[in-house]
């Protein structure tokens, strides 16, 4: 079991002075330290002392050192789990925050009138929200980057008042093919107040060190993608869904768009993240690293990065109209193909892989879709056929992408943030039909 390590910080503000003088002071061979001494201390009669204490320390120097409370993944092995000691209240102004970032037109997440018709007690946290709460890792300092999230699912609904905690399971940890890195793979487990589990995910982060030598632990290549968490297994949610298909139907249907297969979406939408925006996000998840938060040592414009799930997020975002109304999601995969930063406008383009409209009674259908998030693109003026195999990849890796693109669309090199594979239920928008 790995856990954070912690120090703790007197609570007096004398004994604090106390402890401080007496550690830089104890070498000070002038210096009388039986009257620094806890049995002797009163503070309302050491002015003498005190005085003493800051002529003495006149001259000296003192160096600072940083805190790491990080864990040290150079040590972990599969199956070492992480407990995150911070718990989180979600509050409606969150939930606002988020809503005002990410555009979502889906009645279950922004009615509650709807959400109660249909057997929830409130309207749902957004699963994008969800999914960042679920794979935020503040311990995880040294990371350079996340490389993707796999098999992400909602289990259980997640409400505003809601209390979260979470762990990470390290599943697997590699070498990359250079030799000089490392991918951790974890389990993110995030539960409500009532220990239900209401997200699980696969997530896979890039690290600047090797693992196998000096008594580091790796493990197998197979494990890393197709490796499913067995609570994953667990549909409440989308099954208490389907059983709503009636009550659903009832109640209108605001599907926008009839969805074929084969079809490929440009979606008109774009959305963007400033650097105040993605700092408090960013913050809203206790997220930790420099390089979201530190504008002096990190150009914003070029270095600083908008965390991976926010990213995920403005993709879902710009797809969203087109795609309403969506009432469940599940991802398999999501790949973070080229970094972005703040201010650069993510755009989307949506092909359906597959539909399922036999699912349950009622309009819902199960759509299987891959989804292409654009970074600083004009995709009417710019784009005007792509490769059906980039949608079609089993290599969603930055190299294979980026190969496609070389070769077959070279205007879309360096330009494609997110590779996002998911299944959708949403209504089926139904054609009226006329008896003639």
């Amino acid at each position: 079991m790995l856990s954070t390590a912690f120090k703790l910080r007197p609570k007096c503000p004398h004994l604090r002075f106390h402890i401080h003088v007496s550690r830089c002071l104890r070498s000070h061979r002038d210096f009388n330290f039986s009257t620094m001494t806890m049995t002797n201390y009163e503070p309302n009669k050491s002015h003498t002392s005190m005085n003493g204490a800051a002529a003495a320390a006149a001259n000296l120097m003192v160096r600072p050192t940083a805190l790491d409370l990080s864990v040290d993944l150079r040590q972990s092995c599969p199956g070492d789990v992480i407990d995150v000691p911070y718990e989180l209240t979600i509050s409606e102004g969150m939930v606002d925050f988020w809503h005002g970032a990410f555009h979502d037109q889906n009645r279950i997440s922004t009615s509650t009138p709807f959400a109660r018709k249909i057997g929830l007690q409130d309207r749902m946290l957004p699963f994008t929200l969800v999914s960042f709460l679920a794979c935020s890792m503040t311990h995880a300092d040294a990371a350079l980057v996340q490389v993707a999230l796999n098999n992400a699912v909602y289990h259980w609904p997640a409400f505003a008042g809601d209390t979260f905690t979470k762990t990470f399971e390290v599943r697997s940890v590699r070498n990359t093919s250079s030799g000089d890195r490392s991918i951790v793979n974890f389990t993110c487990n995030l539960k409500n107040q009532r220990g239900k589990v209401c997200m699980t995910a696969n997530k896979q982060m890039l690290f600047p060190f090797r693992v196998g030598e000096n008594g580091h632990v790796s493990s197998s290549h197979a494990e890393t993608k197709e490796s499913i968490p067995k609570s994953s297994m667990d549909q409440d949610l989308k099954n208490h869904i389907l059983s709503k298909a009636d009550t659903i139907q009832s109640l209108g249907n605001q599907s926008l768009a009839a969805l074929n297969p084969g079809q490929a979406i440009l979606h008109s939408m774009c959305r963007s993240l400033s650097f105040s925006q993605s700092q408090q996000l960013a913050s809203l998840a206790k997220l930790s690293h420099e390089l979201f938060f530190n504008s002096y040592k990190y150009d914003p414009s070029a270095e600083i990065l908008v965390p991976g799930e926010l990213v995920h997020g403005l993709v879902v975002s710009a797809a969203s109209r087109d795609l309403h109304e969506v009432l469940h999601e599940e991802v398999h995969n999501v790949s973070y193909i080229n970094h972005v930063h703040p201010g650069d406008t993510i755009s989307a383009i949506t092909y359906v892989n597959s539909i399922d409209d036999s699912i349950c009674t009622g309009d819902l259908e199960c759509v299987n879709i891959t989804t292409l998030g654009v970074k600083n693109v004009n995709l009417k003026d710019q784009i005007d056929k792509l490769p059906l195999e980039i949608f079609h990849s089993d290599n969603s890796t930055t190299k294979g992408i980026e190969r496609i693109c070389k070769e077959k669309c070279p205007e879309l090199s360096g330009k494609i943030a997110v590779y996002l594979k998911r299944q959708i239920i949403r209504q089926t928008k139904r054609k009226n039909m006329f008896l003639l």
